[in-house]
C-alpha cells in the first residue's frame, strides 16, 4: 500500500526523458549528465511542498530518484530496467524498463521540443534557459547545464493552468556509490499497476 501511494508522487519521474527520434534537426541541449552528479531539488508549483533527490552514475547510466516520502526509484538504462522501493515498509516493485536510448528520466516531459531562452543561473550552477513544448500541448521552462543536468523544469497542462515542476536548490559532482541503485535484497515484491491504471 506504501509502496502504490508513492507511485502516485513518483509519477511524473516516471516518463522518459527523451522520445526517441523526438531530437533529429532540432537545437536541443543534452539531456544527459556526462559524470556523476546528485541534485536536491525544491517542489514548484500550487500545494507542493518537500524536496527530491535525483543521482546520477555516468558509467552505468542509472539514476535514483529519491521521493520526499522515503520511498525511491531507480532506472537503470543500460540495462532496461527498474524497480521503486519503500525501506520502512521493505517492499519493492519492478517497473516497466525505461527506454535504453533516453536520459534521465522523469525531469522533462516526452516528446518535449526546446527553443534557447537565455542564460540563466540556478544552485550557483551556469545553465542554458530554455522553453518547452510538449506533444500534448503543455508548455514549460527548463535550465540545463551545457554537461547536461536539468537545474529547473516546470511547466503546465495548457494556458492558464498552474506550473508545477522542480528547480535545483543543490548541486554536487561527487562520484556515486553503486549500492544506492541496487535493488534491495529480502523486500517483499509488490505488483505494478497495469499500464494506464491508477495505483490503488
Amino acid at each position: 500500500m506504501r509502496l502504490r501511494l508513492a507511485l502516485l508522487l513518483a509519477a511524473p519521474l516516471l516518463a522518459p526523458l527523451v522520445c526517441p527520434g523526438a531530437a533529429q534537426a532540432q537545437d536541443r541541449p543534452r539531456l544527459e549528465p556526462a559524470r556523476d552528479v546528485a541534485v536536491t531539488y525544491r517542489l514548484v508549483g500550487q500545494g507542493s511542498q518537500g524536496q527530491v533527490g535525483m543521482s546520477w552514475r555516468a558509467s552505468a547510466r542509472q539514476a535514483r530518484l529519491d521521493n520526499p516520502d522515503g520511498s525511491f526509484l531507480v532506472a537503470d538504462l543500460a540495462a532496461g530496467s527498474g524497480f521503486m522501493a519503500h525501506d520502512q515498509a521493505r517492499e519493492v516493485m519492478v517497473l516497466p524498463a525505461p527506454p535504453t536510448d533516453a536520459g534521465v528520466p522523469g525531469l522533462v516531459p516526452p516528446g518535449a521540443r526546446f527553443v534557447r531562452d537565455g542564460a540563466d543561473k540556478v544552485a550557483g550552477q551556469d545553465c542554458q534557459a530554455w522553453r518547452v513544448e510538449t506533444s500534448d500541448g503543455g508548455r514549460g521552462r527548463a535550465c540545463i547545464t551545457a554537461d547536461g543536468v536539468v537545474l529547473r523544469s516546470v511547466g503546465g497542462a495548457g494556458a492558464g493552468q498552474p506550473e508545477q515542476g522542480l528547480e535545483a536548490t543543490a548541486v554536487s559532482y561527487a562520484a556515486q556509490d553503486a549500492a544506492r541503485f541496487t535493488r534491495p535484497a529480502g523486500y517483499r515484491e509488490i505488483p505494478a499497476p497495469a499500464p494506464g491504471a491508477p495505483p490503488r
